[in-house]
C-alpha cells in the first residue's frame, strides 16, 4: 500500500475526514481563529474547493487530486515539499502536513475551552474524536481493500468468467462506457490463454496481430518485388526495414498490452503499458526518419543531422517512459519538451526545404503522406474522446468501440505510410537520376 494506490486511499480518506471537520467547524463560525491558525485553515478550505472541483468522471481523477492537493501546498509550503522529488514523494509530505493542520484545529478548540468556551469546545473535540475513530476504523478496511477487491474479482471471474466495470479494482478501471466484457487472470499464462476467449480485447488483441501479418507481407513480399526496391541500394533497404521493423514492434507491443492487461497484478499492469508506449515512441520515430531520408537525399549532412537526432530521441522515447523519475510531477517541463523535439524533427526538414526549394516543391513532396497523418489524427481524435461508446454506453462493449476503431487508424496509418514512402524514394530517385549524388 506504499505504492499511488495507497496513496489514493489515504487521500480519500482525508479529504472526506476534511470535509465533515469542516463542515462543523464552520458552523460555529462564532469562534475567532487566531492568526496563527487562520492560515491552516484558509489551506484546508483551499484543498477542499479545489479537490471538489475535479470531476470524477475525468479519467485519472484520483492522480489529479494529487496534484491539486500539491499545487495548492507548494505556494505556501514550499520549503517542505523541495526535497520531495516525485508526484508521489509530494503526495506523502502534503497529506502529513494536511494532518498536521487538523491537529493544529483541534488544539485550537482545546485553547477555546481553557478560555471558557467550554460547551463549544467540548462538543467541537467529541465530534473531532469521532470522525478521527471512525476514520481509523476506515482505515484499517482501507488498508486491504485493494486487496481484497483483488482477490474478489478473481473469485467473480472464476465463478462467472467475465466481468463487468463496477466489478474491476479501481486500477483496471480506463473506460466507464465499456461496461461488459472485462478478463481478470490470476497468472500471465491464464491472459495468454484468454486471447482465444470472447471478451471486449478481442478485437484489440485479433485486429492488430492480423495487422502484423499484413505488414509482414508487405515488407517479405510486397515491397522486394516493387520497382522501388530493384533501384534502391543497401541504404535505402535499411531505411525501409527500420520503419517495418518500428511498425511491426509497435503492433506486437499492443497485442502485448491488451493480451496482459487483465493480470491481477498493478506493477504488472504498468510494466505492460510502458511497453505500449515505448512501441508507439518506436513507431513514430521511424516514420519520421523515412521522410527526412527521402527529402534530404541529394543532402547527405542535412540528412544525417536530422536523422540522427530523430533516432536519439526515439531512443529516449523508448527508455524514458521506465524511468519514474521522468514521470514525475516536477518533470512535466521535460516531458512536454521531449515530445516537442521528437516532433520539431519531422517539421523542421519542412522549413528548411521551404527555403532552399520553394513552397510549391515542398507541397509536392508531402502530399503523399497526408492520408497517413489525416487517419493518425481522427484515429486519436475519437479514441480520445471515447466516442461512439460514450453516446451508447454499453452497446460497443464487444465491437466498434474508440479503441477498436484506433487500432484499425494505426494499421491504416502505417499501410498508408508504406505507399507514402514508396512516393518518397520515386521521388529521390528521380533527383539521383537527374545528377544528384545520394552519399
Amino acid at each position: 500500500m506504499d505504492g499511488e494506490e495507497g496513496l489514493l486511499l489515504k487521500l480519500d480518506l482525508l479529504l472526506t475526514d476534511l470535509e465533515r471537520r469542516l463542515e462543523y467547524w464552520e458552523n460555529y463560525g462564532e469562534l475567532s481563529l487566531d492568526s496563527s491558525i487562520s492560515a491552516a485553515f484558509d489551506t484546508l478550505k483551499a484543498v477542499r474547493t479545489r479537490c471538489s472541483q475535479v470531476s470524477e468522471e475525468f479519467m485519472g481523477a484520483g492522480r489529479r487530486k494529487l496534484q491539486v492537493v500539491v499545487d495548492t501546498l507548494e505556494s505556501g509550503y514550499h520549503e517542505a515539499l523541495a526535497a520531495a522529488g516525485s508526484l508521489n514523494e509530494k503526495a506523502k509530505v502534503s497529506i502529513e502536513l494536511l494532518d498536521g493542520m487538523l491537529q493544529e484545529m483541534e488544539d485550537q478548540a482545546a485553547r477555546f475551552r481553557e478560555k471558557g468556551l467550554t460547551n463549544a469546545a467540548e462538543t467541537l473535540m467529541d465530534e473531532a474524536h469521532r470522525v478521527v475513530d471512525e476514520g481509523i476504523e476506515r482505515a484499517k478496511r482501507a488498508a486491504e481493500s485493494l486487496e481484497d477487491h483483488i482477490q474478489r474479482a478473481i473469485a467473480r471471474a472464476r465463478e462467472h468468467g467475465l466481468l463487468r466495470y463496477e466489478d474491476l479494482p479501481v486500477p483496471w478501471r480506463t473506460n466507464p462506457h465499456i461496461i461488459r466484457g472485462y478478463r481478470f487472470s490470476e497468472t500471465k499464462l491464464a491472459c495468454v490463454r484468454s486471447v482465444f476467449s470472447f471478451s471486449n480485447e478481442l478485437v484489440n488483441i485479433w485486429s492488430h496481430t492480423i495487422g502484423l501479418v499484413l505488414v509482414l507481407a508487405v515488407a517479405f513480399y510486397f515491397y522486394p518485388t516493387s520497382t522501388n526496391f530493384s533501384l534502391s541500394s543497401k541504404a535505402d533497404v535499411f531505411i525501409a526495414a527500420v520503419f517495418f521493423f518500428a511498425a511491426c514492434q509497435c503492433l506486437v507491443c499492443s497485442v502485448i498490452w491488451h493480451t496482459m492487461n487483465s493480470v491481477a497484478d498493478v506493477s504488472l499492469i504498468s510494466m505492460f503499458a510502458c511497453v505500449d508506449y515505448t512501441g508507439i515512441s518506436l513507431l513514430i520515430a521511424a516514420s519520421i526518419m523515412t521522410t527526412e531520408y527521402t527529402a534530404f537525399y541529394c543532402e547527405p549532412v542535412s540528412r544525417w543531422v536530422y536523422m540522427v537526432t530523430t533516432a536519439l530521441l526515439g531512443v529516449g522515447g523508448v527508455i524514458l517512459p521506465w524511468h519514474p523519475r521522468f514521470n514525475g510531477a516536477d518533470m512535466a517541463w521535460a516531458r512536454v519538451a521531449f515530445y516537442v523535439a521528437l516532433s520539431a524533427t519531422g517539421f523542421l526538414p519542412i522549413l528548411q526545404l521551404s527555403l532552399t526549394r520553394s513552397p510549391g516543391a515542398v507541397l509536392e513532396f508531402y502530399t503523399p503522406i497526408a492520408k497517413s497523418l489525416a487517419v493518425y489524427f481522427l484515429g486519436a481524435l475519437v479514441y480520445a474522446s471515447k466516442v461512439p461508446e460514450r453516446w451508447c454506453p454499453g452497446m460497443f462493449d464487444y465491437v466498434g468501440g474508440s479503441h477498436n476503431l484506433w487500432h484499425v487508424a494505426v494499421l491504416g496509418g502505417i499501410l498508408f505510410h508504406y505507399t507514402a514512402m514508396q512516393d518518397f524514394f520515386s521521388h529521390a530517385f528521380r533527383l539521383a537520376k537527374d545528377g544528384c549524388a545520394a552519399y
